[in-house]
C-alpha cells in the first residue's frame, strides 16, 4: 500500500508562490530557535508575508476552505453552546448549525482537538474552515461581548436615565463607554457630535459614508466636555477650536482617538477619528489591485533609486498601499527606514520613527538624519511643504528610493503639485518613477448580494450597452442595511518613461503629459472602477459617488 504523500512545509509553499525566498526561510528558522513560534506566524511577524498569505496557503495545504470572519455574524444560539474562554484557548469561533454539522472558523486546522471538543459538546460534526488568527480572536471578543451586552439596548437605557437626571448628577462616562463600543461594532472611522438648536446629533462615518445614528436632547451636549477632559483639552475654552487625543482599550484592542472641536452657533462641534493601534499589513491583492497591475507597482518598488508617490484624498489608504509595496521588498537585503505621523504598522525588519513637530523633528529633518544611516529605501509619510519636497527629491537623486504621499486629485496632477512646492521640472523628470492615485469604493455586501438588470443610464455610464446583469446589496444585518460591507481600491497608475520625463523637463501642459501617459501603459481609474462594477464588486451608484459623473470623450 502506497504511503500518503507528505505535506510540504508552509515555508516551501510560500516560496513556490514567490512570496518568500530560501533566505527568508533560513532567517525565520534562526528566529524560531529563540521564539518557539510557528513558522507561518514568524513569516508574518517579520513582515515577509501577510496573515492572509499564510492562511490561504494553509488552506491549500490542508484542503480546508478559507472563511473571512469579518463578513459574518455568528448565530447567537450556537455561540451560547460554548464560552469565550474555550474559544480563545483553542482559537476557534462557532458560526452556525447546518443539519448535523456546526460551521467553525479555526486557525489550527490540522489539530483534531477542536473536532473532538465540538463533538463532545454538541454531538455534532465540526465543519472547520480556516481564518486568520487575529480575526478569530477579535471576533470572539466582539461577539461574546455583545452577546452579553446588547449595546443598543444599554445605550437606550442610559439615555433614559440621563434624560431624567435634570440635576446632571449622573456621569456621562457610562454613555461614552457604550457609544465607543457601538462605534467599534459598526466599524466606524469617525464619530461626529453636532449640536443644533433643539438636539444633539451623533453620526458615524462607516466605509467612507456618514450615517446618522441618534438624536439626543440638548442636555447631552455636556458629553463634549467629558471628551475634552479625556483628551486633555481646556474645557473652559469654548470660543476657539482645539485638538486633543486619548487612548482606550475596547474589546481587547487598543484604540487611539484624535479629537477636534470647532465652534458653531449652538455649541461646539466635535469629531473623533478612530484609529486602531494594532493593525495588520495587507497585500496588494487584498487591497484591490488586479494581478497585472500588481506587477506594475512591484516593478516600481524594485527600482534602485528615484521617487514613487501615492496620491489621493485623506483616508484613501495611501499609507496602507505603501506598506503593501514595502512588504514585497527583500527586507533582508535592504535597509528600509520610515518617518511617519503616526507610525501605522509595526514591521520588525524596518527602522521606523515618528515626527515630533513640537520638538522640531519634521519630515524634512528626519530625511536628513536618515541619509546618515545608509538607507536603501526611505518612506516619508507625507510631502506637505516645500522643505520636505526638496529634501525628498534630493534624496531620490542621490541613489535612494523614496516613497511618499502627496495630495493631488490625480496621478498626473502630482507633477504640477511638485512644481507648486518649488521643485524644478528637470528634478521632477530626473527623479519621478511613477505615481499611484487611489480612492476607496464600498464593496457590495456578500451576504445580501443579488443580481438585477441595469437601466439605460447605468449602461451609458459604463459605456457598455451590452451588459445585462449587475449586482447590488439588498441590505441585511451584516451590512447594517446599507447593502455594502468593507471597501476596495480603485486607482490609476502612471509610470514615467524616457519620453514622458522629457515632456516633464520641458514643463509642457498637463494635457500633453496625459496624452503621452496614455501611450505608455497608463491605467485609468474609471476603467478600473467599471471593471469592478461589471465583476460584481461594487455598484454604479458607488462609482458615481466616488468618481462623479465622468465626462464623455
Amino acid at each position: 500500500m502506497a504511503e500518503p504523500a507528505k505535506r510540504k512545509p508552509i515555508g516551501e509553499l510560500l516560496k513556490e508562490k514567490g512570496l518568500i525566498t530560501e533566505a527568508h526561510i533560513q532567517f525565520a528558522l534562526q528566529e524560531q530557535k529563540v521564539t518557539k513560534e510557528f513558522l507561518g506566524e514568524l513569516f508574518e511577524g517579520l513582515g515577509f508575508v501577510t496573515q492572509n498569505d499564510v492562511v490561504t496557503t494553509l488552506s491549500e495545504q490542508n484542503n480546508v476552505p478559507y472563511l473571512d470572519v469579518d463578513t459574518l455574524i455568528p448565530d447567537a444560539e450556537v455561540l451560547k453552546i460554548f464560552n469565550k474562554n474555550i474559544c480563545l484557548n483553542n482559537t476557534f469561533l462557532p458560526v452556525r448549525r447546518n443539519g448535523n454539522q456546526i460551521d467553525v472558523a479555526a486557525y489550527f486546522v490540522g489539530d483534531d482537538k477542536i473536532r473532538q471538543m465540538v463533538g463532545r459538546q454538541t454531538g455534532l460534526v465540526a465543519n472547520i474552515q480556516i481564518a486568520e488568527r487575529s480575526k478569530i480572536i477579535n471576533a470572539i471578543h466582539k461577539f461574546y461581548y455583545f452577546l452579553e451586552n446588547p449595546v443598543e439596548r444599554l445605550i437606550e437605557n442610559e439615555i433614559n436615565l440621563l434624560t431624567q437626571d435634570t440635576e446632571h448628577a449622573r456621569s456621562m462616562d457610562q454613555f461614552i463607554r457604550l457609544l465607543l463600543h457601538l462605534a467599534i461594532k459598526m466599524r466606524t472611522t469617525d464619530i461626529h457630535i453636532q449640536p443644533s438648536r433643539k438636539t444633539v446629533k451623533i453620526g458615524f462615518r462607516v466605509d467612507g459614508v456618514m450615517r446618522q445614528i441618534m438624536s439626543l436632547p440638548v442636555g447631552f451636549s455636556r458629553m463634549v466636555s467629558s471628551f475634552k477632559m479625556k483628551s486633555q483639552m481646556d474645557i473652559a475654552e469654548q470660543r476657539l477650536p482645539q485638538d486633543g487625543r486619548f487612548s482606550a482599550q475596547i474589546l481587547n484592542n487598543p484604540y487611539d482617538f484624535r479629537v477636534s472641536t470647532t465652534v458653531s452657533p449652538h455649541g461646539e462641534n466635535m469629531v473623533l477619528r478612530v484609529l486602531p493601534m494594532e493593525t495588520t499589513v495587507m497585500g496588494m491583492a487584498q487591497l484591490g489591485f488586479f494581478p497585472e497591475h500588481i506587477a506594475v507597482v512591484e516593478k516600481m518598488f524594485n527600482e534602485p533609486f528615484g521617487i514613487i508617490l501615492l496620491t489621493g484624498p485623506t483616508g484613501s489608504g495611501k499609507s496602507t498601499t505603501l506598506y503593501a509595496g514595502i512588504r514585497r521588498l527583500n527586507l533582508l537585503e535592504k535597509n528600509v527606514v520610515t518617518v511617519e505621523d503616526p507610525i501605522e504598522y509595526d514591521i520588525p525588519l524596518i527602522r521606523q520613527t515618528q515626527v515630533n513637530e513640537k520638538a522640531g523633528y519634521t519630515f524634512a529633518n528626519a530625511i536628513r538624519y536618515f541619509l546618515r544611516h545608509d538607507p536603501d529605501v526611505m518612506l516619508v509619510g507625507e510631502i506637505r511643504d516645500k522643505d520636505t519636497a526638496a529634501t525628498a527629491v534630493t534624496a531620490s537623486t542621490t541613489g535612494h528610493l523614496v516613497l511618499s504621499t502627496l495630495h493631488s486629485n490625480s496621478a498626473i496632477g502630482a507633477v504640477p503639485r511638485l512644481r507648486d512646492l518649488g521643485i524644478r521640472p528637470f528634478l521632477i523628470s530626473d527623479s519621478l518613477i511613477g505615481v499611484v492615485s487611489q480612492r476607496l469604493v464600498r464593496k457590495i455586501c456578500g451576504n445580501c448580494k443579488s443580481a438585477y438588470t441595469p437601466d439605460s443610464k447605468e449602461r451609458a455610464y459604463l459605456h457598455n450597452d451590452a451588459v445585462d446583469k449587475l449586482y447590488r446589496g439588498q441590505g441585511c444585518e451584516v451590512c447594517g442595511g446599507s447593502g455594502y460591507f468593507g471597501r476596495t481600491l480603485v486607482y490609476e497608475l502612471l509610470t514615467v518613461d524616457q519620453r514622458l520625463a522629457q515632456l516633464i523637463d520641458q514643463d509642457v501642459q498637463t494635457s500633453a503629459l496625459k496624452q503621452r501617459a496614455a501611450q505608455n501603459g497608463y491605467v485609468d481609474i474609471f476603467d478600473v472602477t467599471v471593471r469592478k462594477v461589471l465583476a460584481g464588486i461594487t455598484t454604479v451608484e458607488e462609482a458615481v459617488r466616488v468618481l462623479g459623473h465622468v465626462k464623455q470623450g
